[in-house]
């Protein structure tokens, strides 16, 4: 222990920054390969735990006090349960519905082709058909636009859909390993907690600081996103239901969907919709969903979103937008949660970078010459002391 307090130890150990950092960067480089094709299942599973650790906490501590992997087990089967097993089940409903859609749309593509002898007056109501068939003989190119158009629209959809089939094992693999790393994160969360925070790069309060940051920011953006589109897609398939339209399971699903995607959401559903119901002279139902879109599933967005995350986090509306829309062209649906956590507290950083500049002016401003003491050296001897 004593030969590390010589001066000569600590040049040895100065000696030894560089070749440290090297290996270093090579053990990370190292990690990242093995760890960057699991990236998103981690992170998922950050999530998953991040929002559902209280639960846990109230569990282990009632239930389990000394047993604390057998309520992370516990937890992680029960999640497994509630989240997995609905959604496969929800998953088989609307793809029953999107395929009964998708068939009509496939009815339609060959309606639109006049050898197929197949008549677009039985696959549509007959107010629409007495708009469109008419200027569909007026302007041939109008039939053709709109055969190209539902024909890319399906042709896109059954390669997504085959894609998806392709991936289900890799799919499979990474829900295993969600879980995995949810019940170790769930399990072990603390001390993965304090170890990062104790590696953190600043000060005492500072760190407490960034840590108190982070959480906010992720907890405002995980219940401002999923919160307020799971209402709005709720509330959207009521009133897709409720006018008498079909498939109200997968218009309220694309609803959600689409409401977690910044400045696109429920709209792109619910107008077609209500357009629908004005062609087909049902300009009561049309007038029900418009008003319903507008003034109550809309409206919810501008209610919940922004208090759980401009309020709760204190950010600034333009940070969520280009965060939500930068991790989204980055890291895809993912980067919705990531986008503006990330852009939250790299601004952080700089705010404790300008006060610890600004902390460091004030202090060279107050070491003026003439104010040390006469013996004292440092920045604010004068020069006729330092001569």
């Amino acid at each position: 222990m004593d030969t590390f307090r010589r001066p000569d130890a600590v040049q040895r150990i100065k000696g030894w920054i560089l070749p440290f950092f090297l290996l270093f960067l090579i053990l990370a480089s190292l990690a990242y390969m093995t760890i960057a094709s699991l990236f998103r299942p981690i992170v998922w599973a950050m999530l998953l735990a991040f929002i559902s650790y209280p639960l846990y906490k109230a569990l282990w501590f009632r239930f389990f006090p000394k047993r604390r992997s057998l309520a992370a087990l516990v937890m992680t089967l029960s999640v497994l349960a509630l989240l997995v097993v609905p959604a496969i089940s929800a998953a088989f409903l609307i793809a029953r519905e999107a395929i009964g859609f998708f068939g009509k749309i496939a009815n339609l593509v060959a309606a639109l082709e006049p050898a197929k002898g197949i008549s677009v007056n039985d696959l549509l109501p007959d107010v629409v058909v007495r708009h469109l068939v008419p200027l569909f003989d007026q302007y041939p190119f109008l039939r053709e636009g709109m055969r190209q158009t539902v024909s890319w629209v399906t042709s896109t959809t059954v390669r997504v859909s085959q894609e998806f089939l392709g991936n289900l094992v890799t799919l499979l693999y990474h829900q295993i390993i969600i879980f995995i790393v949810y019940f170790f994160i769930l399990r072990d969360g603390y001390c993965i907690v304090n170890y990062f925070r104790n590696i953190v790069p600043l000060m005492n309060d500072e760190r407490e600081a960034f840590m108190l940051r982070a959480n906010t920011v992720l907890r405002a953006v995980v219940f401002g996103v999923i919160v307020t589109a799971g209402v709005q897609g709720l509330l959207g398939a009521l009133g897709w239901w409720f006018v008498g339209l079909p498939s109200p399971l997968l218009a309220g699903a694309v609803m959600a969907l689409l409401a977690m995607i910044p400045f696109v959401g429920t709209p792109m559903v619910w107008i077609p919709g209500a357009l629908y119901l004005f062609l087909s002279n049902d300009l009561k139902g049309a007038v029900i969903l418009a008003v319903w879109g507008l003034g109550v599933v809309s409206t919810v967005d501008n209610f919940l979103k922004p208090y759980f995350i401009s309020g709760k986090a204190n950010m600034s509306q333009l940070l969520v937008f280009l965060g939500a829309f930068g991790g989204l062209a980055t890291w895809g649906f993912l980067g919705i949660f990531l986008g503006p956590l990330i852009l939250s507290l790299f601004v952080f950083f700089l705010d404790t970078y300008r006060n610890a500049w600004e902390l460091y002016q004030q202090q060279g401003n107050k070491a003026v010459p003439g104010d040390a003491h006469p013996g004292e050296s440092g920045t604010g001897s004068s020069p006729a002391e330092t001569a």
